[in-house]
């Protein structure tokens, strides 16, 4: 036990830099509904809305959905 304890204190991140762009992107949105923003930064880092879903429980299912949506119809054109 004591070892799982060290290995995990030894080895535990506070925040990784995805965790750091997905805040940015979520506060984008929570604050300012900007969306076009918010797609702008998950394209230029490379995130995708998997990264978003699992690493958010701060976004609401709609403001995802609409995320989402946008996403989608950017990616056609």
């Amino acid at each position: 036990m004591q070892e799982y304890l060290t290995n995990t204190i030894n080895t535990f991140k506070e925040e990784s830099a995805i965790n750091r762009i997905v805040y940015n992107i979520i506060t984008v949105i929570k604050t300012t509904h900007d969306y076009e923003s918010a797609i702008n930064l998950i394209k230029e880092n490379n995130i995708k809305l998997e990264d978003i879903v699992s690493r958010s429980v701060r976004l609401p299912v709609a403001d995802l959905i609409h995320l989402a949506d946008l996403m989608i119809l950017k990616k056609g054109k």
